[in-house]
């Protein structure tokens, strides 16, 4: 049975732009399973079975928290790719979505949050600015980073630790991606989609964005950007 998987979308519904969606996303290529995308915006909270996304429907099964959907994926299909290999693997995507948490999030959101703010259809923005800057105590617009070259390079030293790693080895997981890299890709693709590419192309961060954006037949770098 084909999963149905739920991806928050802009007033235009091609544009997908959560890197919690995102992270679901890149999950159900990883595994190879079959699944059908359905726009979610914020205005349609009250009047589907899950409030927030990604959310998934696999059969009878609702599933909603995009780390909670990368354990039930493996759970569930343990005779696919997996996502991550045991506990080892668990704790090494935690420890990477912590680092993303603590030291690129923040200077993500100072990229990607006015943006999107001005992207979603009118009844949702209203909800995603007051929830957003209640979080943050402060208005969108002061969030914001105009300047896109101190923004990158803030969010180049967040994520130091990754670059160093990505010297040494070719994904974060090792040879092959794990939802580790998963956790870190969909913040950058969020920043991609609404506002401008946030890495450079000859950083070790830049060549593994591409790098995964071209897997899975190419399925992220053809997702629809605010540049086209």
């Amino acid at each position: 049975m084909t999963i149905k998987l739920y991806e928050l979308a802009a007033e235009n519904k091609e544009l997908r732009f959560s890197p919690f969606v995102w992270r679901t996303r890149m999950a159900l290529l990883h595994k190879g399973l079959d699944f059908e995308s359905h726009p979610w915006q914020f205005r349609d909270r009250t009047e589907t079975d899950h409030k927030m996304v990604p959310a998934i429907y696999d059969g009878d099964t609702m599933m909603t928290d995009s780390w909670e959907i990368a354990k039930y994926l493996d759970a569930q299909y343990p005779d696919k790719p997996l996502l991550m290999n045991g506990a080892e693997g668990e704790a090494h995507a935690l420890l990477v979505s912590n680092i993303c948490n603590t030291q690129v999030f923040g200077t993500a959101a100072s990229m990607a949050l006015y943006p999107v703010s001005k992207l979603i259809d009118a009844e949702s923005a209203a909800y995603f600015v007051e929830t957003r800057e209640a979080k943050f105590g402060k208005k969108l617009s002061e969030i914001n980073n105009d300047d896109q070259d101190a923004a990158k390079t803030a969010l180049a030293k967040g994520m130091a630790v990754f670059e160093a790693t990505l010297g040494a080895s070719k994904f974060l997981g090792g040879d092959s991606p794990t939802y580790a890299d998963y956790t870190l890709f969909g913040i950058l693709k969020w920043i991609d989609v609404v506002a401008y590419r946030p890495v450079a192309e000859d950083s070790n961060i830049g060549k593994w964005f591409d790098t995964l954006d071209g897997l899975y037949g190419g399925n992220a770098a053809k997702a629809p950007t605010v540049r086209g």
